[in-house]
């Protein structure tokens, strides 16, 4: 059935200052997020304004998770994320056992915005965006958490709960990812055709983008930073044109130049070469080697990307940003 995605959009203000607060960096608004460190009173980052809590410390699979679901935004809709580890950065996510006062929802987005003048330009030190999560200690990252993590990212980019009611149960999450109301016993865990028509209002549409106002399979992975474990890739596929983004930064000769191994004495050989990238046409993983001719990886190197079994990657599917 769908819904009417000015049904979904937060009110005209709130969606300027958000656009203020994610400033438009060529044709892409720049999203830099941050991910609360374990132990962090998620209260001061709102300056006092919420009670808070302590933070929980994120998996390695809810990261990869996050990053990926904002990559896959990016080629549907005009912004550019970038994982910051600045604790300063006005846009927080934090995992906690509980939400603050809420018995009943297992996600929620604070905002606080400070502005000056007529028409108001917004004071990002001075403002703050924070989702706080509740993502169980037990292994592995359930389809509920994920829908979790795409409501209050979408609430976080300027989408509303339709008509202003959760619950109206002329809709589900497969109308928009804004509702409550989920079919069955599977939750929708990306968002809906009406969800990313609003959000392309917002936003704009992403430079590759499809016209037609349809999804595309094709996507830029982002990787800012190496995180323990690798990033996992699944759905990553070079054949329909998605690439990958790195962060130029991590990659010491500056080049996307890759020498690809197909064994495990290759492997070993490789860590050991003048080639930051490093590509096991085993395994589909993608190392970083960050010291050169040194023995191992280095210290800033290690696996950096998982693809899906039979992914076979080559330099042109790489970029660096």
């Amino acid at each position: 059935m769908g819904i009417a995605p000015e049904l979904i959009l937060d009110d005209a203000d709130t969606l300027d200052l958000l656009r203020q607060l994610f400033a438009r960096s060529g044709s892409a608004y720049r999203v830099r997020y941050g991910l609360v460190a374990a132990g962090v009173d998620t209260g001061a980052l709102t300056d006092g304004d919420e009670a808070g809590s302590g933070a929980l410390a994120f998996s390695g699979e809810e990261e990869a998770f996050i990053q990926q679901l904002l990559d896959r935004l990016a080629g549907v809709i005009a912004i550019q994320p970038q994982r910051s580890t600045d604790a300063a950065s006005p846009f927080q996510l934090a995992s906690v056992a509980r939400v603050q006062g809420e018995d009943n929802i297992t996600g929620i987005t604070y905002s606080g915005f400070t502005t000056l003048g007529s028409p108001p330009r917004l004071l990002p030190e001075e403002s703050y965006l924070l989702i706080e999560l509740e993502l169980s200690d037990d292994p592995g990252l359930s389809d509920w958490e994920k829908s979790t993590i795409v409501h209050e990212l979408g609430h976080a980019l300027g989408l509303s709960h339709p008509g202003g009611n959760p619950s109206d149960p002329a809709y589900t999450d497969r109308d928009t990812i804004m509702s409550y109301n989920s079919v069955g016993d599977q939750p929708a865990t990306w968002f809906s055709d009406s969800d990313l028509a609003a959000l392309r209002r917002i936003w704009g549409a992403a430079a590759s983008a499809p016209d037609n106002g349809s999804d595309s399979t094709n996507a830029g992975f982002r990787i800012d930073v190496l995180i323990s474990g690798g990033t996992a890739l699944p759905g990553f596929d070079p054949d329909a044109g998605d690439q990958l983004l790195l962060n130029a930064d991590l990659v010491p000769s500056g080049s996307t130049r890759l020498k690809i191994v197909a064994s495990a004495r290759a492997l070993r050989w490789a860590q050991r070469s003048r080639t930051s990238l490093v590509f096991d046409d085993r395994t589909s993983a993608l190392y970083l080697n960050s010291n050169g001719y040194g023995r191992g990886w280095g210290a800033d190197g290690g696996l950096l990307a998982q693809f899906d079994p039979g992914v076979y990657l080559s330099a042109p599917d790489i970029q660096l940003v």
